[in-house]
């Protein structure tokens, strides 16, 4: 006999609620014994949203976002600043974490297929590419990520009817106006849609029964139409509060993190660095003192698992050595004391940029 999941094919629903459910049965399967579960969902309005570790005004343009009376969000896993809207369908899965690879890797090719699957159905080349990427011709055509809350996991991820590249270049923060018109030609040039590999699209209809068939097929399960449990409900509308105020928000910046860059006496440094790993874009800010490593804080588009971990991997960092075995080590114990995974990120790689920064500082 097949596993049973329950599915809740919701359609369209207030904007906020489309961030609101996941995180929501997240939390409070294990308490219920809820099902695992897959959420089809899309959102009655556009709105920008950010990711879970991003510092907003670094991230995004406020003044353009509200000048386009746009809502803004930050949602509870990590990833970039996305423009959402009714032009895309979102999967969202949440599922126990002990019956599925505990792996990222694995549990993005895992529950990814199903979509990979669904778009060649329509005839668009679609593959998984890592870390957690869906591609068709060197072209992303679906944006996903994964989170884990008490002991479930979750994915989340969407099929792209049609890509608004010009209002996503609107909503990106620019280092200058010339830059913006370069990035909506860029996210022309890289991202797809099914509009932009078919004449005629399908309807949301068909793309979602071809993928629920896909999905039961893949993951070897029954997906049967359930409905929300008023406990969920419940927990739905507490984090919609949560996400209202500004402790949600303006979380990553309330855990003391600025954007400042300057000398303040000799050996006293306040510097960032930027770069883009396969996993995301790492932002540091370091605060370097008489070749220590003073303060650290973390930023960027990457996932994390947990997620609610970053102050206490910034606060184990303070004080050491700038050498890269040691700072490597030092992360390395971090790390696996939380069991901590970070797809497409190696710890290797941020003590190199640790010490990247504090070399150029130094030159």
């Amino acid at each position: 006999m097949l596993k049973e999941w329950r599915l809740l094919n919701l359609g369209e629903v207030p904007w906020k609620r489309t961030q609101s459910i996941y995180h929501a049965l997240a939390l409070v399967q294990e308490e219920l014994k809820t099902p695992n579960t897959l959420i089809i969902i899309w959102p009655n309005k556009p709105f920008v949203c950010i990711g879970l570790h991003q510092i907003i005004d670094t991230s995004i343009d406020l003044k353009n976002i509200l000048s386009m009376n746009l809502p803004y969000i930050r949602r509870a896993c990590g990833g970039g600043s996305v423009y959402l809207n009714n032009e895309q369908i979102f999967y969202q899965i949440i599922c126990r974490e002990k019956e599925y690879p505990k792996d990222m890797q694995e549990f993005y090719k895992l529950f990814l297929a199903p979509a990979v699957k669904t778009y060649r159905h329509f005839d668009i080349p679609a593959q998984f590419v890592p870390v957690n990427d869906i591609v068709a011709d060197n072209r992303k055509i679906s944006g996903n990520g994964a989170v884990t809350y008490n002991n479930s996991k979750v994915l989340v991820g969407n099929f792209i009817i049609d890509f608004p590249a010009q209002n996503m270049s609107k909503i990106l923060k620019v280092p200058d106006e010339k830059f913006r018109d370069k990035i909506a030609s860029t996210l022309e040039e890289r991202m797809g849609s099914f509009r932009y590999f078919l004449n005629k699209i399908p309807s949301r209809e068909e793309i979602i029964s071809e993928y629920i068939v896909n999905f039961e097929k893949k993951l070897t399960i029954k997906l049967i139409e359930g409905e929300l449990l008023q406990e969920e409900i419940d927990k739905i509308q507490e984090i919609e509060n949560l996400y209202d105020t500004d402790d949600w928000l303006y979380y990553v910046e309330k855990t003391g993190r600025e954007t400042y860059q300057q000398k303040i006496k000799s050996g006293t440094y306040f510097t960032s660095i930027i770069k883009k790993l396969p996993g995301g874009l790492i932002n540091l800010f370091l605060h370097f003192d008489e070749d220590k490593l003073q303060d650290i804080i973390i930023s960027g588009d990457f996932s994390l698992n947990p997620p609610f971990v970053l102050h206490e991997i910034e606060a184990g960092l303070k004080g050491i050595p700038i050498d890269y075995d040691v700072i490597r080590i030092k992360l390395g114990t971090l790390l696996d004391e939380k069991d901590v995974e970070m797809p497409g990120i190696q710890r290797e790689e941020l003590a190199k940029l640790i010490v990247e920064a504090y070399d150029k500082l130094k030159k």
